[in-house]
């Protein structure tokens, strides 16, 4: 590989970190790399977006060079291009929480808890006033500095208001600091909160240099050097109207409810998960500034758009006061921040839950068998589908726990009896067996058939809410356990790790995706998927050497199950490279593709 095109990819996995720093709760740095065929594969839309994208990106960018450039520097161009469908996977699995500690008595709380507090604005802002026992490191200065920055103990980086802060992150997250958040109110809800200021300089502290990777390193710190002035922001609402009197386009990446609830006129909307599917609506020609509720989606935009996309600016001022209490405070309860720094393997765990599981895998397949399961049992029905599938309809008695917050809320589990899972057709349960299993949960079940085959049978259905409330005597659950799976449950993306259907995988396959069948031998003897390593879902942690983890991986079964199982244990186990197959090898056969 050329130099030319190393710097090209360490571009775009700066450019795609920036965008997962500023927009995850506790969520690792993204690997796009493995995972952009799989990506690509997760939502149809995805695929159109960077097909219809290709065209105009290369014209713009090769037209007057294409005849005189040399076959690397072609090659590195359209590598380069390939930051859309990247950017379009970090962008579809931002999740809530935005890597930020919004709260104030949350950061006051981190403090007296002795975080290592950064001031990240320039020299002269941090001797008229900074929160006191933080130490300045400007942020262009920031990758010359990591020597100041310790990687044993939490690290929170402010600024004035939030956008360097978050920028700051994102480039300390890229370098490999996972211990960093962000303070988004920064210096301004600290003062206006009338909290305690110093004057006094603190001095860094000399902490053990992280080892970086050195390419890394120089790419960081050139784009950290380069930043202008302002920061690719638009800074008032004057400068802002400035820019519309003069052409500039608005794009409001807040969703589709909040833009109908009020606008900036003329704004087009565009949810920050969607962008790179609609590049076609960000003109090429025109000024565009992004910009949402509060700043941090339009900084994210912003990077997203600067990641060689389009050029823009971020207005990251307000359309609604962002209180000094309020927000996400995104601080991890300190018995998993300790669980987080401890050498814990998940593996031996995973391997154990694994090995133990019974004929018919927790799940209740037929309708028939799981109504006369809820009568015999009266077990705890918990549907893992968001809040607003929920409350669409859902069975009669269920509470809501969506899957991406069920270890946040294992005080609402009980231990003492049964526990099904459902969603709409079974992935999300799948994978929510897998977690809670991991946990300790061992009176949980799953219902595959969700409620896509609930109410497809005439059930009843409900549009009553029920309470999800803590049970008198909670489960006690193993910190390091509950750190990590809360960690690959927080943060997965649309689409739920999934290739959606037969083309799908087909495309995958042709792209080089691995395939792994996790049914048993015996199964796998009578038909497979042509080319399919046969990994049985309980051998998976003892056979990891099968299982690549620098291409893309696929897991199937026969009809979902068993796949959302291993997809989740996979992920717990690192393989940020895998998705499943929920359609199964039923599907692939009744599609009338070749089988061996």
């Amino acid at each position: 590989m050329t130099s030319k095109i190393r710097l090209v990819l360490t571009s775009i996995v700066f450019a795609t970190l920036v965008l997962a720093g500023c927009g995850g709760d506790e969520a690792p740095a993204a690997e796009p790399t493995q995972a952009a065929v799989l990506a690509e594969a997760t939502t149809e839309a995805a695929a159109e977006a960077t097909t219809e994208a290709a065209p105009a990106v290369t014209e713009e960018a090769t037209e007057e060079a294409t005849e005189a450039a040399p076959a690397e520097t072609q090659a590195a161009e359209a590598q380069a291009f390939d930051v859309n469908s990247l950017v379009d996977s970090v962008a579809s699995a931002l999740p809530e929480g935005f890597l930020a500690m919004g709260k104030l008595d949350d950061v006051k709380a981190a403090i007296d808890a002795g975080i290592y507090l950064i001031d990240v604005r320039e020299p002269a802002e941090y001797a008229e006033g900074h929160i006191p026992g933080a130490v300045n490191i400007p942020l262009r200065t920031l990758a010359q500095s990591l020597d100041k920055i310790p990687q044993d103990q939490p690290v929170l980086v402010y600024c004035a208001s939030g956008l360097r802060a978050g920028t700051a992150t994102a480039a300390l997250r890229t370098l490999g600091f996972d211990n960093v958040k962000a303070f988004p109110g920064g210096w301004k809800a600290w003062t206006e909160a009338n909290e305690t200021v110093a004057t006094d300089a603190v001095e860094p502290m000399t902490f053990p240099a992280k080892e970086v990777d050195p390419e890394l390193l120089a790419k960081v710190d050139e784009m950290l050097s380069a930043i202008p002035e302002g920061f690719y922001s638009v800074g008032t609402v004057d400068k802002l109207q400035e820019a519309i009197d003069a052409g500039a386009v608005l794009v409001d990446v807040r969703d589709e409810k909040e833009f109908a609830d009020g606008a900036i006129p003329n704004a087009i909307n565009i949810p920050i998960r969607t962008l790179a599917q609609n590049l076609d609506k960000v003109p090429t020609d025109q000024p565009v500034i992004v910009y949402c509720a509060s700043g941090h989606r339009a900084a994210m935009a912003n990077a997203m758009l600067h990641a060689g996309l389009r050029q823009c600016a971020c207005l990251p001022g307000r359309l609604r006061r962002l209180g000094s209490g309020s927000g996400n405070s995104g601080e991890t309860p300190v018995e998993v921040a300790k669980a987080l720094e401890s050498d814990f393997q998940i593996q031996p765990l995973v391997d154990q839950v694994l090995m133990a599981i019974p004929e018919g895998f927790y799940a209740v397949g037929q309708i028939d068998a799981f109504k006369e399961a809820i009568d015999a049992s009266s077990p705890l029905l918990i549907d893992v589908r968001e809040a607003n599938e929920y409350a669409e309809g859902h069975l009669p008695g269920a509470v809501n726990i969506p899957l991406r917050t069920l270890a946040d809320n294992v005080d609402k589990i009980p231990a003492d009896q049964p526990v099904f899972v459902y969603c709409a057709s079974g992935l999300r349960a799948g994978t929510a067996t897998a977690a809670l299993h991991t946990l300790g949960f061992d009176n949980v079940k799953s219902f595959p058939g969700g409620f896509k085959a609930w109410s497809a049978a005439g059930e009843e259905v409900s549009t009553e809410p029920a309470e999800a409330v803590a049970v008198a005597a909670p489960k006690e659950v193993d910190p390091e356990a509950l750190a990590a799976t809360a960690e690959f449950l927080n943060n997965i993306p649309e689409g739920y790790y999934s290739v959606s259907d037969v083309e799908k995988l087909k495309g995958a396959i042709d792209a080089g995706a691995v395939v792994v069948d996790v049914r048993e031998e015996s199964e796998f003897a009578e038909g497979h998927v042509p080319g399919a390593l046969n990994v049985p879902l309980r051998t998976l942690a003892m056979s990891l050497d099968q299982v690549p983890q620098d291409k893309p991986v696929v897991v199937y079964c026969a009809s979902g199950h068993r796949a959302a199982m291993a997809n989740a244990a996979l992920h717990l186990m690192g393989y940020d490279n895998v998705r499943a197959f929920p359609a199964g090898y039923g599907a692939w056969e009744a599609a009338g593709e070749a089988t061996e």
